[in-house]
């Protein structure tokens, strides 16, 4: 990470107009809250995925930004798009800080491109690289230690991060330890506000953090508490019928299981199904419009979800991710297409690693 990272502080402090972007989910959340405790000029702006599509390109254009930020989102996948916006805007100065397997390489003399996975496998979630990243800088990270420690939980980094961790329950060692410590549930309360909110619902977590010091508030937060009361019920009841209604693939260790809801859970639920089945592919999917979004992971990781992902939406949708945990949206008329890719794509997959 130490690559590029001396540019970073002159980056930052330039210009007056300055926007940072950020992925809504707890990773995501938790990044930007840190950067946010020592650049609180900033303005946010929450993504649910790495689309820039026109209607916020046209908005940049018109704002005309001096800095733009951008944390847990693997933009370098929209490369035309930035590249465009810089040639309108020469002076625009971008820092994408991302731990997403990257595509392409965006550094240059206006971009600061900082991503672990250019030179290692290691998954590390977004909220511990601006964490470091912030502690290079010298700045005193120390009391948000606690918000590095809920995006690892959040992002399952548990076996690369296990440091943070570690030093959480040195510092924190009231907060317990495991899945039942209070870092974990506050680390599911802050997703459930996402869940039950969408985008409103982390600017509204955001808003919060920026004045939240200590773990203590955040976890007494109503806001917090009140969405997951209301998130975790429908997720208990969607659980409950797993068994009767998944569809398994034996051959192919897979599960397909389709859940109807208001709410946007089928990534919370692909992650605990995942944990009950670690040796398993799972792919939860949930009707959406007219399309199709599908969340998958894998705990083994055995086989790239992210590369199947890519591989069975090319021409029909988008997707991708991580090695263990990937999503895919895709219109319904390509449903039928995707599946039988699906099958194809795992299977070659399975019989490549036997």
């Amino acid at each position: 990470m130490k690559t590029h990272t001396d540019r970073l502080p002159g980056f930052l402090g330039s210009g007056e107009k300055k926007i940072v972007f950020y992925h809504t989910d707890t990773d995501g959340i938790s990044a930007v809250s840190i950067f946010l405790k020592f650049y609180p000029e900033f303005e946010t702006y929450p993504l649910e995925g790495p689309m820039l599509n026109d209607r916020l390109v046209r908005h940049l254009k018109n704002k005309k930004p001096d800095v733009m930020v951008m944390l847990d989102l693997p933009l370098d996948q929209e490369a035309n798009k930035l590249e465009d916006l810089q040639k309108v805007m020469p002076e625009l100065k971008m820092v994408i800080i991302d731990h997403h397997i990257a595509e392409k390489d965006m550094n240059s003399p206006n971009t600061v491109h900082i991503n672990p996975r250019f030179d290692s496998k290691d998954y590390i979630p977004a909220g511990v690289i601006v964490y470091e990243l912030m502690k290079e800088m010298g700045k005193d990270v120390s009391p948000y230690l606690w918000i590095a420690a809920v995006s690892v939980i959040g992002d399952h980094a548990f076996d690369d991060c296990a440091y943070i961790l570690r030093e959480a329950e040195k510092k924190y060692p009231e907060t317990g330890k495991g899945d039942d410590s209070k870092l974990s549930l506050l680390a599911k309360q802050i997703m459930a506000t996402v869940v039950k909110d969408g985008v409103n619902g982390a600017e509204k977590s955001v808003g919060y953090m920026r004045g939240i010091e200590k773990w203590e508030d955040a976890a007494d937060n109503r806001y917090f508490s009140g969405c997951f009361d209301k998130v975790e019920g429908e997720i208990k009841s969607k659980m409950s019928g797993f068994r009767e209604k998944a569809v398994e693939f034996p051959n192919l260790d897979m599960i397909f299981y389709r859940i109807d809801s208001q709410l946007s859970i089928a990534s919370t639920i692909s992650t605990r199904l995942a944990d009950m089945n670690p040796e398993k592919l799972i792919f939860v999917i949930k009707k959406s419009g007219n399309m199709m979004k599908v969340s998958a992971r894998c705990q083994k990781g055995d086989i790239s979800l992210n590369d199947i992902l890519k591989k069975a939406v090319k021409g029909i949708g988008s997707g991708g991710g991580h090695v263990k945990a990937a999503g895919a949206v895709v219109p319904l008329r390509d449903w039928p297409e995707f599946e039988k890719r699906i099958m194809s794509i795992v299977q070659e997959a399975r019989s490549s690693s036997a």
